[in-house]
């Protein structure tokens, strides 16, 4: 069995080959995708050490590849919450790896772009779960569900998005899961267009989100188990302070209570002090 962190690097390299397969016409191999799914199903019960982990590689590894790993690896967690079988894991972690195969097909300087884009310039964007299914429909190697949850991805529960609108039950679980998974990684990531926020701002967002875009029930599950997880961690703050949380409050998740240089603070109340960094 791969450490996690050889997991992981093998999942990257894996990102990085099928990238660079469709963008210089190569034959597409893609049954590591399931093996090394496989692999990472058998950490079952390391969602903390799995989550740990994710937080000290952050941005260590180029976006385009970083991403899809980040999702796979969020979403199984998330998978196991949600107390999947063993098989529905392994597909869900296959859809987090492959769910933004399209982008391979779009030029760096447009996903990378800073300006505005432009209404043809969204639409090639948002051509790419299509472009991904296609792709996929091609080799015949993966279950519907991972086809489905390609194409879904960006779809959300009140039909506002893409590609084809649809809305509520109509877009499969593994869309739906990935949907909040590829929501906290990229709040979270560094871009070439902004900062990377606290994973404590992903969290709220995707709390917000509930209402309308996001599954309200994986949601719920989500936020409440990954609070669980951030209460007790070591933070940065941005008065150069470093302390630990103390307790989230689920109605404001990015003023929690914390301690530093052994006194309580309360960031609802102490509003121009945030959480920069978990450490």
């Amino acid at each position: 069995m791969f450490s996690l962190e050889e997991a992981y690097n093998q999942a990257i390299r894996i990102s990085r080959d099928i990238v660079e397969d469709i963008r210089f016409g190569r034959k597409l191999y893609l049954n590591p995708v399931e093996m090394y799914s496989n692999q990472i199903c058998k950490y079952l019960n390391d969602d903390t050490n799995i989550l740990t982990f994710l937080n000290s590689v952050q941005n260590k590894n180029p976006y385009m590849y970083s991403h899809p790993t980040n999702v796979a690896f969020i979403s199984f967690i998330i998978g196991k919450w949600l107390n999947l079988n063993y098989l529905k894991l392994e597909n869900l972690i296959c859809t987090g790896l492959l769910h933004d195969i399209g982008k391979a097909k779009i030029k760096d300087s447009l996903l990378n772009k800073t300006d505005a884009l432009t209404l043809e310039e969204m639409d090639k964007l948002k051509s790419h779960p299509v472009i991904g299914y296609k792709i996929l429909d091609s080799v015949k190697l993966f279950d519907s569900e991972v086809l489905q949850g390609v194409l879904f991805h960006h779809e959300r529960m009140d039909g506002t998005g893409y590609p084809l609108g649809i809305k509520g039950e109509k877009i499969n679980l593994f869309s739906r899961i990935i949907a909040i998974a590829d929501t906290f990684d990229a709040i979270t990531a560094v871009k070439t267009y902004r900062k990377k926020n606290s994973p404590l701002k992903a969290v709220e967002e995707i709390q917000a989100n509930s209402m309308n875009h996001l599954d309200p029930s994986i949601c719920t599950i989500f936020v409440n188990r990954i609070i669980d997880y951030y209460n007790g961690r070591e933070i940065r703050l941005s008065n150069e302070q470093v302390g630990n949380i103390v307790n989230i409050n689920p109605i404001e998740i990015t003023k929690p209570l914390v301690r530093y240089e052994d006194k309580l603070h309360d960031l609802s109340v102490e509003r121009d002090i945030e959480i920069v960094e978990i450490l």
